[in-house]
């Protein structure tokens, strides 16, 4: 099971073992992200108590933790399914996004340290080494070590927001967008160039153009968007 830490009597961090309820919540909300259940698929409480090997008590207060997260949908008598997923309902979700991204930027922009800067200067290394890797030497396997430095990016660019309400609302939208840029990873082909978008947006922040770096943001999401649902296998 994933474990997660705890502080005992002497203030020392120790491991604690997650419960079955957040170890079947966390496995499934990864099927669901990567793919593997579909949009609109039925979830079978008991098939999956009996493939987790937990009681249907666990099950179903798993899969309630996925309505929160709106990940699944609950149809009345008929049980639990996957949400689906529509280019309207990502259309929403983007201009979400660049409301709640560009705002938690500007606040954290305000909050710039020496330490947040040396750190979005090293994740934007990293960032640039797995876009040469994956676009300059088209080494496809890079695609996961992208994804996890792009993100890794972003989330450091707007790292000294503190306003919890509103890295929590970044967090759950960046989650449901995901859903559909998997989709589109399938398909990486195109003539958009990423690096310089992420160059531009890096650049602005280190120099403290904060709406410069805000609307870069908002044509970047904008830009995703577009990408995304060209290659979406509905309409």
């Amino acid at each position: 099971m994933p474990q997660t830490e705890s502080i005992d009597t002497q203030g020392k961090a120790k491991p604690v073992k997650a419960t079955a309820i957040e170890t079947v919540h966390q496995q499934l909300r990864s099927r669901i992200m990567n793919g593997k259940l579909k949009p609109g698929e039925r979830l079978h409480v008991d098939n999956l108590r009996q493939e987790f090997g937990v009681s249907t008590s666990t099950m179903r207060e798993a899969l309630s933790r996925l309505l929160i997260d709106s990940l699944v949908i609950s149809e009345q008598q008929r049980g639990f399914r996957v949400s689906p997923l529509s280019v309207r309902d990502f259309r929403d979700i983007t201009d979400a996004r660049k409301i709640i991204e560009t705002s938690a930027l500007r606040i954290s922009l305000a909050h710039r340290t020496e330490d947040w800067e040396a750190d979005l200067v090293a994740a934007y290394h990293r960032l640039a080494r797995a876009e040469a890797k994956l676009i300059g030497e088209g080494q496809s396997d890079y695609a996961d070590i992208w994804d996890e430095q792009n993100a890794n990016f972003h989330d450091c660019l707007v790292k000294n927001c503190n306003n919890a309400w509103l890295i929590r609302f970044r967090r759950t939208l960046h989650q449901q967008s995901y859903r559909y840029v998997r989709i589109a990873l399938a398909n990486a082909s195109g003539t958009r160039d990423v690096r310089a978008e992420h160059k531009a947006i890096f650049d602005a922040a280190i120099d403290g153009e904060t709406e410069k770096c805000a609307a870069l943001i908002e044509d970047h999401i904008e830009r995703t968007m577009d990408a995304v649902i060209a290659k979406l296998p509905f309409n």
